[in-house]
């Protein structure tokens, strides 16, 4: 998946491959509610109406980028790792590419890439089986690691801005106790440390 911001080529023809390409590299650079698709033929140097062929309303178009951006790649991964450590790997990929747009999560409310989902799940479960654990049980903890991912995402993603954590500022004096120890800022260490501690519940 293209992770740069630089300038959107027009591919020689309009494959759905090229189309979603250029999407996907709109997506980055603008917030997702701003994208259409009319923006989007203007950017290939095509009529709007030669998109309907490959995406009917943007909606399609939505969900065509959540499957582009919750699909893991386990092709990627370096040789040599440890069952837990593939685990990893793979959420951490999964990780990085929901924060390369963070405006996509809550435009799933109507476009929920369900297959996507599904077969990130599957792929999830592959090492957590190879750890002997047994295949329903390896699928639901896939399932939790997936959600999980996606929470914490999302909430890297608004906690990070100024106004968000300046409301954690100024709380109750009985809750400030708790709140002195809230990590709103070293998202890393919060990552690196949730998903060691689920990794290390299913090992």
């Amino acid at each position: 998946m293209t992770r740069n911001t630089r300038r959107v080529g027009r591919p020689s023809s309009t494959s759905k491959e090229q189309i979603l390409a250029v999407a996907l590299q709109l997506a980055q650079q603008q917030d997702l509610a701003a994208l259409s698709l009319r923006q989007l033929a203007k950017e290939l140097g095509i009529s709007p109406t030669s998109l309907y062929r490959y995406f009917e309303n943007k909606q399609q178009l939505l969900t065509a980028i959540g499957e582009s951006v919750l699909s893991v790649d386990v092709s990627a991964l370096p040789a040599g790792l440890s069952h837990a450590q593939r685990l990893e790997k793979l959420l951490d990929q999964l990780r990085q590419q929901v924060l390369a747009f963070p405006g996509l999560l809550p435009q799933f409310n109507n476009t929920l890439p369900a297959e996507a989902m599904v077969a990130t799940i599957a792929t999830l479960a592959e090492p957590i089986k190879a750890m002997q654990v047994e295949d329903s049980l390896a699928v639901r903890h896939a399932q939790s690691l997936l959600w999980m991912t996606l929470g914490f995402a999302l909430f890297e993603s608004s906690s990070s801005q100024a106004s968000i954590s300046g409301q954690f500022l100024d709380l109750p004096a009985q809750l400030q106790s708790t709140s002195q120890h809230l990590e709103l800022e070293n998202h890393e260490r919060l990552w690196r440390e949730l998903v060691e501690r689920n990794i290390r519940g299913i090992c």
